[in-house]
């Protein structure tokens, strides 16, 4: 009796540029997706305002409504609050698009994903004039990472290896994603000891984590905060572009009149207005361009000169960190 004779099914394994490998088995194809080496976690780029109430300004509590009442004040807030944002003329559409109640009595307001570039803790004061009705309003813009610099990383480890000593050294400090090098590949080339980018969950400070160095790999690593910029950012202090407020060493300059002193304390000589940065009344005067429009009017041709150059920066230099500075 002969013996039966087994023949093989060739396999073959072809990898396209789409980040797909294709299983060829007995002439039949099956697409595999192929993880990525570093996860990619995209944060949200809606960000949260939330205002705070004293309890004596209601005589009922929050506790005590129930949820159709607490939401139809939250619709009229969210519509008085979008209204206050278009009327100063700084923004182009209402910036928040959901309020919330909570028990204990705060509003939240949820930012448009397209509205990124307002700067909210310039318009604290408009948030709490359009909530004056209901009393005394503070307000907290929530930031909801904290980037940090960390320096003197061996390079023969790779990134979820360095995620992974972090996590393991340092409960306390949650990561939002796997860290990313500051520079591009080529730019580490000839460096043993590069720099990456650490993204921590929460509004937190470099006293916050209380520490100078972090132990990573059995190497000790320089902790610093990150500030990230570009050549579209625009310093809240002298007005300029292409650097933040943090890394300004330049004098103050009125994002409202142009004049030597902060945009916090532009003088208004009508009694009806507010001062400060909600002031819409002449003499206006933009510190770039001297035309009469404010500092932070979105079709100043200096902020459209800024952007179209970063723009087209960013595609010259694709997969490039952001320029970054060290806070003082």
């Amino acid at each position: 009796m002969a013996a039966a004779t087994v023949t093989a099914t060739p396999t073959t394994t072809n990898t396209d540029t789409k980040g797909w490998t294709t299983l060829k088995v007995g002439g039949q194809k099956k697409k595999v997706v192929v993880p990525k080496l570093i996860p990619t976690i995209y944060p949200k780029a809606e960000r949260e305002v939330t205002c705070h109430f004293p309890s004596e300004n209601t005589d009922t509590s929050p506790t005590e409504q129930d949820h159709t009442t607490r939401q139809a004040a939250a619709d009229v807030a969210l519509r008085r609050v979008n209204s206050a944002f278009v009327n100063t003329k700084d923004v182009d559409v209402p910036p928040f698009i959901r309020a919330r109640i909570t028990m204990r009595g705060a509003i939240i307001f949820t930012t448009s994903n397209c509205q990124s570039n307002v700067i909210y803790e310039d318009y604290v004061t408009i948030i709490a004039d359009a909530l004056s009705y209901l009393g005394k309003c503070e307000v907290e813009v929530e930031k909801r990472f904290s980037q940090f610099l960390l320096h003197r990383v061996p390079t023969q480890y790779s990134l979820p290896e360095i995620s992974d000593s972090i996590a393991v050294n340092y409960h306390q400090l949650v990561q939002v994603q796997t860290p990313r090098w500051l520079t591009t590949a080529d730019r580490r080339q000839n460096k043993t000891h590069p720099t990456i980018v650490m993204m921590l969950a929460g509004n937190i400070k470099k006293t916050d984590v209380g520490l100078h160095n972090l132990i990573i790999c059995n190497r000790e690593c320089q902790l610093e905060e990150y500030i990230a910029y570009s050549r579209s950012t625009q310093c809240r202090n002298c007005q300029r572009y292409g650097h933040p407020a943090a890394l300004c060493q330049e004098a103050p300059r009125c994002a409202i009149c142009a004049s030597p002193h902060a945009t916090k304390d532009h003088p208004c000589t009508l009694p009806v207005c507010k001062k400060g940065p909600t002031c819409t009344h002449p003499p206006i005067c933009c510190a770039n361009c001297n035309t009469p429009h404010k500092a932070t009017d979105p079709n100043c041709p200096e902020r459209i000169k800024a952007r179209t150059f970063n723009t087209a920066a960013a595609a010259a230099i694709q997969g490039d960190a952001p320029m970054a500075g060290v806070a003082d």
